[in-house]
């Protein structure tokens, strides 16, 4: 069942309880997130440094890294690995 939703879905599902957090967030649920992002269409392919959730949090939030502003922040600098607005990519 869970490998049906999408990745944003498993990350907000970590976040909601210790248990689910413990299960999702082990190495040996790599598999559910694997066939979780293979049924999303168009993802780029996840960088190696990083692990699935990681990755899905680079995805599917949508706040700046940096500051952690209320806003909106679409802004994804891949090569950094960081959402940022961009007042603070001027700053930074």
């Amino acid at each position: 069942i869970l490998s049906c939703l999408d990745p944003g879905d498993l990350l907000r599902l970590a976040r909601t309880s210790r248990d689910l957090r413990g299960i999702l967030m082990s190495k040996t649920s790599g598999i559910i997130w694997r066939m979780a992002r293979k049924s999303v269409e168009g993802l780029p392919p996840r960088p190696h440094d990083l692990n699935e959730p990681q990755y899905a949090h680079l995805l599917y939030e949508s706040y700046c890294h940096v500051c952690e502003c209320g806003g909106r922040c679409d802004d994804v600098y891949w090569s950094f690995r960081i959402r940022c607005c961009e007042e603070c990519a001027l700053k930074t």
